[in-house]
């Protein structure tokens, strides 16, 4: 009886490994027929896909800025710049939406212009001189009332919910719009500077004639020396509104000319800027 049951383990045994074979097969005839398939970043002619289901990009941007400011307060032109993140959110009227972070400083300084410095007249005053002299200040008062100076202005805007609306999505052309718009806080700094000294007096020259906080006093020679800040200042807020046209470099990279002006409560009139951008894409 040993014979037929081995007779029998060698038949199963050899269909066992026949269908293992055949069940296998299929498997191991599919091998790849070429490379992987091709990434998001790809640049077909003149444009660059973004956002989903092509996920080498999904259209977010992150910026830098530099150009010239002319600021209120009539604290002249200057220079200005800071850097944006713009996050994608949906594809809206054949074109694309984002949230936008931008954070900015600009810097200036203005024209002559006379203030009137009443601690200067109080000082007047003390100095035993009659109110009408003191009011006039020199010859006949040591300290000058009326001073030409210039305000010399820091300005930080941070814009923490913004929007940004470019024309056109999915496959991006070399040149495209875009507009963004946002509320601002908007942290100003001033001080005004004597266009030039004129008390003799050392130690009263430190007060009057150094930069002035509020057109009043300079602070004291020693927080002076100490490099202490200071300045007047205040928060404000705004809301800005801005224009631009991206050019693509490369699928990452676009260099962008831009218009923004800025509404700030209590200024009379905003900030206008015009600047250049420099934007890398993901």
């Amino acid at each position: 009886m040993t014979a037929p049951r081995e007779a029998i383990l060698v038949v199963t045994w050899r269909w066992a490994l026949a269908l293992l074979w055949a069940a296998a097969s299929p498997a191991l005839a599919q091998t790849p027929a070429g490379g992987p398939p091709p990434s998001g970043t790809r640049d077909d002619g003149g444009y660059v896909h973004e956002l989903l289901p092509d996920l080498g990009h999904i259209g977010a941007q992150v910026g830098f800025r530099s150009g010239f400011c002319i600021n209120p307060y009539e604290a002249g032109r200057g220079p200005c710049g800071g850097g944006f993140v713009a996050l994608p959110l949906a594809r809206a009227l054949g074109g694309r939406l984002s949230y936008e972070l931008q954070i900015d400083l600009a810097r200036s300084r203005g024209g002559a212009f006379t203030v009137t410095n009443p601690l200067a007249y109080i000082a007047n005053l003390a100095a035993g001189v009659p109110p009408a002299a003191a009011a006039l200040g020199p010859p006949g008062a040591p300290f000058p009332v009326q001073r030409e100076v210039r305000t010399e202005l820091r300005m930080l805007r941070v814009s923490p919910f913004g929007l940004r609306f470019t024309f056109s999505s999915g496959r991006v052309p070399r040149l495209r719009p875009y507009l963004t718009l946002g509320p601002d806080i908007v942290v100003v700094l001033t001080q005004q500077e004597p266009v030039r000294d004129e008390i003799t007096d050392p130690l009263a020259g430190a007060a009057f004639d150094g930069p002035l906080i509020g057109g009043l006093a300079a602070p004291s020679p020693e927080l002076a020396d100490l490099g202490l800040p200071s300045g007047q200042g205040n928060l404000r807020a705004g809301v800005h509104g801005a224009g631009g046209l991206e050019l693509r470099l490369s699928s990452r990279v676009s260099a962008n000319v831009e218009y923004a002006f800025t509404a700030i409560e209590g200024a009379h009139g905003g900030q206008h800027a015009v600047a250049a951008v420099l934007g890398f894409h993901w």
